[in-house]
């Protein structure tokens, strides 16, 4: 199943990663370095997921998933972050985030947790 995934991250480097990674899986994949140009790239229809780093020029990514949770349509969302803390966690969890993932972390991991989103929003 070919899926839109949006990876909302202002590395270059992590989001080509994991871009090219899903796109080996045979997914459509577009890229945002910031929230505010995702929100953008949200009005159309169709994304299956984001995959939001937390700390993004501007907007920061909790703020992201919580308006992405209020919207008509909600787009699950994989959060990632190289500053997390219990507290961190505890917000973007609460704030709609399927999972959060510190990173490093192996992207098989992620692989993983994305086709699991995939399969809960497929039901």
């Amino acid at each position: 199943m070919r899926l839109r995934i949006l990876i909302v991250e202002d590395e270059p480097a992590t989001a080509w990663a994991l871009a090219e990674r899903l796109q080996e899986e045979g997914h459509s994949v577009l890229t945002s370095p910031s929230a505010e140009q995702a929100l953008k790239l949200l009005r159309r229809p169709g994304c299956d997921l984001v995959l939001a780093d937390l700390k993004l020029p501007g907007m920061g990514g909790v703020d992201l998933i919580r308006r992405l949770g209020r919207r008509k349509h909600p787009v699950p969302v994989i959060a990632m972050t190289a500053y997390g803390t219990p507290a961190l966690l505890r917000r973007v969890m609460g704030a709609g985030a399927l999972q959060c993932f510190l990173k490093p972390f192996r992207v098989e991991l992620l692989m993983d947790a994305v086709h699991q989103a995939l399969r809960r929003e497929a039901a």
